[in-house]
């Protein structure tokens, strides 16, 4: 079956494991009869769970084809992600404001938390330091400052989820938050349903993150927990000029990919730069025992 060129593209990993030396192991996975087929769905885990002799073969090729048809998004083939588990949603912010407020009550709140001088400086950096909006003409960038949110998020929430369909840029305002990458060898039977991965960076007050989603159309290429009560200008993808990559109707250049790649560490967890590590690994060490 593993060697079936179906499964080819399909994120699925065939593993084995005898039963010699691994008894108390095997035990403790609660297979009660050998050989048994697990099969596990990411960090949900374990979703199937039974014997499997010759005979039961068939069983095994329709358990199999249920799980990839219900767990494997057949547009992006990866795992699909289901929200519903608290372990795979996304923090909403625990306040959330307008920056272009016209009630003056709301436009005193905002100013209670952020003082004219730091005001000046977000809007500065905002026009200034941000790359995707270097090329904005004023109507452009003073028309998505309009739409813009100030949204606020608690120590520990997860702001945004690897795998996750992205729709939001975020420049930080003030606080930090940390970046978490997973990569495709994490044990599913050892790793922890709410691991978010290797922190690979942290961001503080003028940084930005968000915008791999966006520039690639793919899922969100890492985690991003708050470190402390951080607050977060908000750009929704739908009001991003169409002039910026970041509205996905720009194409990204090379270099600018080659950027966010890297920024997220999207290396971390690709499985055929990786495995073409071991492989050379391997050969140098078969080299060196000749």
């Amino acid at each position: 079956i593993s060697r079936d060129p179906k499964y080819a593209n399909i994120p699925i990993i065939f593993g084995q494991l005898s039963v010699q030396n691994n008894k108390s192991y095997v035990k403790s996975l609660g297979i009660m009869a050998l050989p048994s087929v697990q099969i596990y769905a990411g960090s949900e885990g374990l979703v199937e769970n039974f014997p499997c002799g010759p005979s039961k073969i068939p069983l095994l090729k329709r358990k199999l084809t249920e799980v990839i048809n219900s767990k494997v998004d057949p547009g992006q083939l990866s795992l699909k992600i289901d929200c519903a588990l608290p372990e795979n949603s996304e923090a909403e912010p625990c306040r959330t404001r307008s920056v272009a407020v016209l009630d003056e009550a709301l436009r005193s709140e905002i100013d209670e938390v952020i003082s004219d001088k730091r005001k000046e400086e977000n809007l500065l950096y905002l026009r200034t330091g941000v790359p995707y909006f270097k090329d904005f003409d004023d109507d452009e960038f003073y028309g998505l400052m309009d739409k813009a949110k100030l949204v606020t998020f608690e120590k520990g929430d997860v702001i945004m989820r690897q795998g996750m369909e992205g729709s939001q840029f975020y420049v930080i305002e003030s606080g930090e938050v940390e970046i978490m990458v997973k990569t495709a060898f994490e044990d599913p039977l050892t790793t922890q349903p709410d691991y978010l991965g290797a922190v690979i960076n942290v961001f503080g007050p003028h940084t930005f993150f968000g915008e791999r989603s966006l520039i690639t159309k793919e899922p969100r290429a890492a985690s991003i927990r708050a470190l402390q009560k951080t607050r977060c200008f908000a750009f929704d993808v739908d009001d991003i000029p169409s002039s910026s990559v970041l509205s996905g109707k720009k194409e990204a250049s090379v270099e600018r990919l080659e950027e966010v790649n890297m920024k997220y560490g999207t290396d971390v967890y690709d499985v055929d730069l990786i495995q073409d590590q071991f492989v050379k690994a391997n050969t140098a060490n078969q080299k060196r025992g000749s």
